[in-house]
């Protein structure tokens, strides 16, 4: 059938899954009259969310809460891992589906956007925008980001639950799923990506170097809470040997008021740069005990340590308390 010539002429009428998502006021009704429920309206909001308004998902949660007393933790706990909400999907969705479509849901449940050329880097096809077209247009618990349907997500307990599935049936797979996506991130331009899936695959040399050469454009974008959530995530061995990643470090703990810290952070970088000429030889021996993302940086440590000594200096006058 034609349908997109139908759709322009205004001669299609489409339900899909956002029309068919009950509302909040939906859910409370279903929740509190339809299952005899007694829920907060705050748990009732909660739910409604965590499902996305997915009638089956409200349903079998509402099943799981007949009878218990703590409804609220409950709630709150509720993921795609959960046993109902698991068992449902991987017997009325994944297994339904032919092996091709089953293999990409499961290799790409890692990923919390999806675009076709990120698929194929993770998945290793070619044939990522066709089956997320084909995901949508089935109503597979996936929704389009965009207008131009570049990016897509999964339902988020569809996402959990394919997770949860993944980490069964192939646990040995999920850190080459993340360094693909990583890779794949970095040669795009979009670091935050690049860093996330690199430590998700826990190979933290890399996520390390991506973020020595990500410190430049998070601080001028403020993003230094987020950059400092990643950077605490790597072994402190790993970190003491990356003068760059230390000072970096450094600033981003001065910014957030961690004074004493951020001095010992500059004082171990400081030691790799000993004596003062030192610094050329080793860039021409590379140590195993050291590594350097950007050679420039490195060589500017001293200039870069002696400003964050100031600012740490002038913080101490201006908020003593600190």
């Amino acid at each position: 059938m034609p349908l997109a010539r139908l759709r322009a002429r205004g001669h299609l009428t489409e339900l899909r899954s956002g029309e068919l998502r009950f509302t909040s006021t939906e859910a409370a009704e279903f929740l509190t009259q339809g299952m005899g429920l007694n829920l907060a309206a705050e748990d009732i909001v909660a739910l409604e969310d965590r499902t996305e308004g997915w009638i089956a998902g409200l349903q079998m949660v509402a099943l799981s809460l007949q009878g218990r007393s703590d409804t609220g933790p409950f709630i709150q706990a509720l993921t795609g891992s959960h046993r109902f909400v698991l068992d449902y999907l991987v017997e009325e969705v994944l297994q339904r589906q032919p092996e091709h479509i089953h293999s990409f849901l499961l290799q790409t449940a890692i990923l919390d956007r999806l675009s076709g050329p990120l698929c194929d880097a993770v998945t290793q096809r070619n044939d990522g925008r066709a089956m997320l077209a084909t995901l949508e247009r089935n109503n597979l618990f996936v929704a389009s980001l965009d207008a131009s349907r570049q990016w897509y997500r999964y339902h988020q307990l569809f996402a959990e639950a394919l997770q949860a599935r993944l980490a069964e049936a192939q646990p040995d797979q999920i850190s080459g799923l993340h360094r693909r996506a990583s890779v794949w991130y970095e040669r795009n331009g979009l670091p935050s990506g690049a860093i996330s899936h690199a430590l998700a695959s826990r190979d933290f040399e890399r996520a390390a170097g991506l973020m020595e050469l990500a410190w430049p454009e998070t601080e001028e974008g403020s993003r230094v809470t987020t950059w400092l959530r990643w950077v605490q995530a790597l072994p402190d061995d790993l970190v003491r040997g990356r003068p760059v990643l230390s000072v970096w470090y450094a600033y981003a703990l001065l910014a957030s008021g961690a004074m004493e810290v951020a001095e010992n952070k500059l004082t171990e970088a400081e030691r790799w740069l000993e004596p003062a000429d030192h610094i050329e030889e080793r860039l021409r021996t590379p140590s195993a005990e050291m590594a350097v993302a950007d050679e420039e940086q490195f060589r500017s440590l001293p200039a870069t340590i002696a400003i964050g000594r100031a600012y740490h200096a002038q913080l101490s006058v201006t908020h003593p308390a600190l």
